[in-house]
């Protein structure tokens, strides 16, 4: 409602027009993170395709278990394959042939399956130090210790805004803003504001550390009145 009560309230013309070649603007805040999250990564290895997948679920809900029922602690699936067969390397065949090892399950039986998942283990911002801590204390255990067929990868924790829609209509206001500033400055005649992005998500900048742009662009145009008719 406040976006439509917006729009009615511009003396304006909301539309892109062919051949315009107005130069683009941009209305800019700068904003905090709102969530900060630690990726974390496992592969499984195995010589028994259905044991692989198994694992791999097994430690899915270890996770879930650890982030259940906690508010401000969430746990988010990437991506997750079932096991395949592990690709090789070109070798040599007695033969002098050479084979290309894939699901090929024929090849002597000596095939190893591997599947990979990744997850983002998230908290609120202000948790800062405390919450990374906290969940690299999530991220413990989920594999075998010294085992050769289960691997895990815990990144760097980084900052993230998940909720720049949010601040869409506070950079309507700018625009509205620039528009009504722009029109005191400029000569006497018919404007309008294009929006044609409109209906696409607020562009992102990471800047750094906790720190992050969102922004908005727009045209505006100048649209040249018609010329009054000679009157006799």
């Amino acid at each position: 409602m406040r976006l439509l009560a917006l729009l009615l309230l511009l003396p304006l013309t909301l539309a892109a027009q062919s051949g315009n070649s107005s130069p683009k603007h941009h209305v800019r805040l700068q904003v905090d993170a709102d969530h900060l999250f630690l990726p974390v990564s496992i592969t499984i290895k195995g010589k028994d395709r259905a044991a692989v997948d198994a694992r791999v679920e097994a430690i899915r809900k270890e996770l879930e278990k650890r982030f259940a029922d906690q508010p401000g602690w969430e746990l988010r699936e990437i991506s997750a394959e079932f096991a395949r067969a592990e690709s090789k390397s070109y070798v040599s065949r007695p033969s002098g042939g050479s084979k290309l090892f894939g699901d090929d399950e024929a090849d002597q039986g000596d095939v190893t399956y591997v599947a990979n998942a990744r997850w983002e283990l998230h908290t609120e911002a202000d948790k800062g130090l405390k919450g990374v801590e906290t969940l690299r204390t999530k991220a413990e255990g989920l594999v075998k210790a010294k085992s050769d067929d289960e691997k895990q990868v815990v990144g760097h924790p980084e900052y993230v805004l998940t909720n720049p829609q949010d601040y869409r209509n506070e950079l309507l206001d700018l625009i509205k803003a620039d528009y009504e500033e722009a029109k005191k400055h400029l000569p006497e005649g018919q404007w309008t504001l294009e929006l044609s992005g409109l209906a696409g998500p607020v562009n992102v900048v990471a800047l750094g550390g906790k720190r992050f742009e969102v922004s908005l662009s727009y045209r505006l145009a100048y649209v040249t009145p018609k010329p009054e008719k000679a009157t006799k």
